[in-house]
């Protein structure tokens, strides 16, 4: 997925926000991913031990989907999860370039969540945190320090979350923004727009579509669920 450079003035004219992955909040609300449930909460244990949270994971039998993640009509709910039932993972990927690493540097980046329940957070193979218990319809706020930053790389690269299955409501809504000066001499400038027309797989992979295409693609700047 290309980054995406939907800004919003966060102070004045001081500082823009770019939404590299959105939430419900950002403003785009759905967003496409890979996900895959489990039968019981230990097979997350199973799972971590395969590293199923890494770049070089084989998603050949991943399903396609688009989140947010609820049990609950009335919360986030885009795609629904039994969570009472089964715990589940959730791969997002998306591509960062030069340009957009520069702002990362330069910039303060932030995951927020919304979630219920226990969920582990991985990026590109690393562990950013855990959380016990379960968070209603408010978001929680990761900002990351300057080696959670390093973490991102030019290219591929993947935000990944596991969730527990729970006795109550269950939903996930989770994404990254970074907030950054763009006067900041350390910022280059973006390179061109995508060429019209172009568009992108999940990975970030230039695809050819026709009209007989299914599934998730990126396209302008745009998410695209065919049917």
């Amino acid at each position: 997925m290309l980054l995406l450079l939907v800004a919003k003035t966060a102070n004045a004219a001081d500082t823009v926000t770019d939404f590299i992955l959105d939430t419900v909040d950002s403003g785009d609300g759905s967003w496409p991913c890979l996900f895959y449930e489990l039968n019981y909460n230990s097979d997350i244990t199973l799972a971590n031990r395969a590293k199923w949270y890494s770049l070089d994971e084989d998603e050949s039998y991943w399903r396609e989907g688009v989140g947010p993640f609820s049990i609950d009509q009335n919360k986030f709910l885009v795609t629904q999860w039994q969570s009472t039932v089964h715990p589940i993972l959730i791969r997002r990927h998306f591509t960062l370039t030069e340009e957009d690493l520069a702002k990362i540097e330069a910039g303060v980046v932030n995951m927020t969540y919304s979630y219920d329940e226990n969920p582990t957070f991985w990026l590109n193979g690393t562990r950013l945190t855990a959380v016990t218990g379960w968070n209603d319809d408010n978001y929680a706020n990761l900002r990351f320090t300057n080696a959670r930053k390093k973490l991102l790389v030019e290219g591929d690269n993947v935000l990944c979350v596991s969730l527990q299955q729970g006795a109550g409501g269950g939903h996930i809504d989770f994404g990254l923004s970074v907030t950054y000066d763009p006067t900041s001499t350390a910022i280059a400038s973006p390179s061109s727009d995508e060429e019209e027309g172009s568009a992108y797989n999940l990975l970030g992979q230039k695809i050819s579509i026709d009209a007989r295409h299914q599934g998730i693609i990126i396209t302008q700047g745009k998410k695209i669920l065919r049917k």
